[in-house]
């Protein structure tokens, strides 16, 4: 029998990912199964589920801590799944607090293990490079500038271009099409994104709100649009809206085809802000998570901007509203020049449009399966 694929990944872009890897593997190794720690995307590459990430999937020193039980199981269930020796390879895809334990356990058992998007350690806590080169037959890095980075810790890393422009391949260029998401002709379409977990939504979306209104008061001809990460979150979004009279879409589906329509964006920091960049928006970055996990942070973080667009850029041209700046009256002002001053919004939106160049690359899943193959392949033919 050919040996197991072990993949894990901890949120929804990261299976966005490990499930294009997935089919990739698939296809190179149509015998092979695969099994590790997803949710519904990795499912339908065939991939069994050892756990749903849904339940370990946080942010934020102080969030984890209610979550320990849940994220102590699934270490536990998955240092017992690699134990059982017939794991060919693990690929492990971001989410490193929880992945670089069973990276360590994998590599105490002799499993090869593949690291696809390590943890962001140009940031914060560059030490951990070290530990990444222990455990890690290779790496599979988002951003140019990581690879010689991580090379000088002796990480095998690869740069291959970023995922994202595979993702948004089919709406790079597609024309906007507003009215099929419930925007009316002449509106001036802002996304509202508040973010993809719970407790962001919680943080966030009532600020996101307030914010709205006041940019309404200022442009009566602006109509928002909402996209819903999951349907388990639209419950909460709506209860959220209710009772007010903001012109808000909720989009549960084609959110990229929706986000060619929008003029700009409040978004939180994450994935989200780098899609909007790649297809032509620019937005105002907020975030804002526990006051004791910000101060830890502080202490931590290496660089002075989190705007993944800004990083790429190397500058900060987009706006962020960290913590106690993230406030309905800061992002409305913020919003102002991107919706009063056409030529400003132009500008911004070429510069969004140029980081298509700086993120291309001959293809990371490629990248990652070519790792597998000359670490693991004999595992599989």
């Amino acid at each position: 029998m050919p040996g197991t694929l072990f993949l894990v990944c901890g949120e929804p872009s990261g299976e966005a990912y490990a499930a294009r890897v997935a089919a990739e593997f698939r296809r190179r190794y149509p015998g092979a199964p695969m099994e590790g720690i997803g949710g519904p995307r990795l499912e339908a590459q065939g991939v069994s589920l050892l756990r749903d990430y849904a339940d370990i999937s946080v942010v934020g020193f102080t969030e984890v801590l209610s979550h320990l039980g849940a994220i102590r199981d699934a270490l536990s269930a998955s240092e017992a799944r690699l134990r059982k020796g017939d794991i060919g390879a693990v690929v492990l895809v971001d989410f490193p607090g929880f992945n670089f334990r069973v990276g360590l356990a994998a590599w105490k058992l002799g499993i090869p293990v593949i690291y696809y998007i390590p943890p962001q350690l140009w940031a914060w806590r560059t030490g951990r490079a070290r530990t990444l080169a222990k455990f890690a037959s290779g790496a599979v890095v988002l951003f140019p500038f990581e690879e010689p980075l991580l090379k000088g810790y002796g990480v095998n890393a690869v740069f291959a271009g970023h995922p994202l422009l595979d993702e948004l391949a089919p709406w790079l260029d597609a024309e906007p099409e507003p009215s099929r998401f419930g925007i009316p002709a002449g509106k001036t379409a802002i996304g509202l994104l508040p973010g993809s977990r719970p407790g962001e939504i919680e943080r966030h979306l009532g600020i996101l709100l307030s914010a709205a209104r006041i940019v309404l008061s200022r442009f009566p001809d602006v109509h928002f649009a909402l996209p819903v990460a999951g349907a388990a979150l639209r419950g909460a979004i709506e209860r959220k809206l209710a009772g007010t009279d903001l012109p808000v879409t909720l989009v549960d589906s084609d959110r990229h085809l929706m986000f060619r329509g929008l003029s700009a964006a409040v978004s939180v920091s994450g994935t989200a802000t780098l899609e909007l960049a790649l297809l032509g928006v620019p937005s105002v970055i907020v975030y804002r998570g526990s006051w004791l996990s910000y101060a830890i942070g502080r202490l931590l973080v290496k660089i002075d901007r989190i705007g993944l667009p800004n990083i790429v850029a190397g500058e900060r041209f987009l706006p962020e509203l960290i913590q106690g700046d993230c406030r309905p009256d800061r992002i409305a002002e913020e919003m102002r020049p991107f919706l009063a001053d056409p030529g400003r919004l132009a500008t911004l939106r070429e510069r969004c449009l140029s980081l298509r160049d700086l993120l291309r690359g001959p293809g990371p899943t490629r990248a990652v399966v070519d790792m597998l193959a000359r670490e693991a392949g004999g595992s599989w033919t």
